[in-house]
């Protein structure tokens, strides 16, 4: 019963936080120490960025079935952005997680958690999809098996419905 109950709780709590929910850009690095900019990548087409930690096994879930929807999309201008929310003692650990994993996509560090926060995170995995001009598309918190069809589809949308954008002008 408390689970059920906590569950209500969280949707309810997540659900308030979607309609307020508005962009923010941000400056983050990588695990180069390049600087990487939310609009920078704005420019180039649709991102989902997506709050993980090297602790929360959904997350990692999440980051192995985004790897090939990444390289699938790419080309379109579609960025999966992974922000790692690791504490400074275990972020040394992040960059060999995601060379021994072969991951392609950028990750960058928030270690003081300040995005997260600016995006009103609740919980990890933390998704949420941005469109070219800056409308939060879709938003999810947590991750199970299956999760990745559903997220390539809005992906898919968003692309569309950019390519559609461009064609406009």
């Amino acid at each position: 019963m408390k689970k059920i109950i906590l569950t209500i709780l969280l949707v309810f709590v997540f659900a308030f936080n979607l309609s307020a929910q508005t962009y923010n850009n941000f400056t983050l690095e990588d695990l180069d120490n390049n600087e990487i900019t939310l609009d920078d990548l704005i420019k180039k087409g649709p991102v989902l960025i997506s709050f993980w930690a090297l602790w929360c096994g959904p997350c990692k879930e999440e980051m192995k079935k985004m790897q090939p929807i990444y390289e699938k999309y790419k080309d379109q201008g579609f960025t999966y952005l992974a922000i790692n929310q690791d504490n400074q003692k275990s972020v040394s650990k992040v960059k060999s997680f995601i060379n021994a994993n072969k991951y392609t996509f950028p990750v960058v560090l928030d270690t003081e958690n300040d995005v997260f926060e600016a995006y009103n995170g609740i919980g990890m995995p933390y998704s949420i999809l941005i469109d070219m001009n800056k409308n939060i598309a879709a938003k999810h918190l947590g991750y199970v098996t299956g999760d990745d069809k559903i997220i390539e589809q809005e992906i898919k949308e968003v692309l569309m419905a950019g390519s559609n954008y461009k064609g406009d002008k």
